[in-house]
């Protein structure tokens, strides 16, 4: 029998905008991989009325509720109180929970405020779990066969509680147990793989769930089914069929592929950019030991800076425009050269939202990867303003790169 799960997110930031609600997100995902399935998210007011309608309001098919938010200590916190209330009880003092706040406090070299003394006071009607990532106890309310569990709003002082005290007893009465893989691909569109997968597989929705992803970072495709093997063969299959485009099975991103990739064959990245005004270089060095593959980048963002550190020529600028295929190509010249990179990339593009012109669109961006005697180019066109193109041409510069690895293998 698959049980079923509500959450609740309480939280004047959330609902103002000031905070992304994240909590709803892991804890869905976290829950479905013990068989447990999330009927509905809502996110409430830090108030009493608030709170008691969302109670009221849960489904008599639901047999978990997840409340997250209003445990701190100060007056705009009102969740202990309203929903000791709710289930009849009253908040009296744990000398021991006033032990694990003091000891908190002290380990961090603070005085214990009077405020701060109000975490001790714990429903009489509930159990409590332990935060050991700050001062807010959790709470678990039982009624109508139904468990609620009251958890801190502040992640990861919940992800704690929810990975130490919550999932492994869950788990031990799920007994549906979802498999779920994924696979990462950039450069097809998702109706395209779509029609790929369905036109191969036409059962698949009927023998398993699949979704369809999309962001700046591609498509990502994710199956999952009660059949661990079936979901795997799946898997397997349709990375077939979507050959190079799939750049992870485990959720690396493109860039962590490519260091990696550079790492295995001793080969050394420089990168030249222009709109992506150092994106790429940012996205290499964050992948750990990128050091060992990536020694030095050039933000080129106005022509004189192409002109002066990497050679380009001035005619190539004032015939064909500094979003060129020519200009990319003689950029990626220039720079190996003068760094002897093994690999060196390019970019330049129209970012936005001002810049266009007849023949050249917002979002237009040509890439130039240089490996080995060849020089790879692409022009792509995406979009989706300012900080998406960026991030869209920075990850196509090096998706690039992938493939032309790939290639010479």
């Amino acid at each position: 029998m698959i049980m079923n799960a509500e959450i609740i997110n309480i939280g004047d930031e959330l609902l103002a905008g000031h905070t992304v609600n994240t909590n709803a997100t892991w804890m869905s995902k976290e829950l479905k991989n013990i068989g447990i399935k999330v009927i509905r998210h809502i996110v409430i007011a830090d108030e009493k009325e608030s709170i008691i309608m969302a109670l009221d309001q849960v489904a008599r098919g639901t047999n978990y509720i997840f409340i997250t938010g209003g445990l701190g200590p100060t007056e705009d916190d009102r969740t202990k109180a309203v929903i000791t209330s709710y289930f009849g009880g009253s908040l009296e003092f744990s000398e021991e929970a006033y032990k694990w706040v003091e000891e908190f406090f002290a380990k961090r070299g603070r005085v214990l405020s009077e405020r701060n003394k109000g975490q001790a006071l714990i429903p009489n009607n509930a159990e409590r779990i332990i935060n050991k990532m700050g001062t807010a106890s959790g709470m678990i309310f039982r009624k109508n066969e139904k468990t609620f569990f009251v958890m801190p709003g502040v992640p990861y002082e919940m992800h704690n509680m929810m990975k130490e005290s919550i999932l492994p007893e869950l788990a031990k009465y799920s007994k549906v147990i979802t498999s779920e893989l994924q696979i990462n691909t950039f450069g097809l569109p998702e109706s395209e793989i779509a029609d790929r997968i369905m036109d191969v597989m036409p059962d698949i929705e009927r023998d398993l769930s699949i979704g369809y992803y999309p962001s700046v970072r591609g498509i990502t495709i994710r199956l999952a089914g009660n059949d661990k093997f079936k979901v795997k063969k799946a898997q397997e299959k349709i990375q077939d069929l979507l050959g190079n485009s799939v750049y992870s099975l485990e959720g690396e991103s493109i860039a962590e592929i490519v260091v990696n990739l550079c790492k295995e064959k001793n080969l050394i990245v420089s990168v030249a950019e222009s709109c992506t005004g150092g994106s790429i270089a940012d996205m290499i060095t964050n992948v750990p030991g990128s050091s060992a593959v990536f020694k030095e980048g050039y933000i080129v963002y106005g022509n004189e800076a192409k002109t002066k550190l990497l050679g380009v020529d001035p005619h190539i600028l004032k015939e064909q425009g500094a979003v060129s295929i020519e200009t990319v190509e003689a950029m990626v010249k220039g720079l190996k050269n003068k760094t002897g990179a093994d690999i060196a990339i390019g970019v330049s593009g129209i970012a936005g939202p001002d810049g266009a012109s007849p023949g050249k669109p917002l979002g237009l961006v040509y890439l130039a990867v240089a490996y080995k005697e060849r020089i790879h180019l692409q022009k792509i066109n995406f979009d989706r303003g300012r900080i998406k193109n960026k991030e869209y041409a920075a990850r196509a510069a090096l998706n690039r790169v992938r493939l032309a690895l790939i290639d010479d293998e």
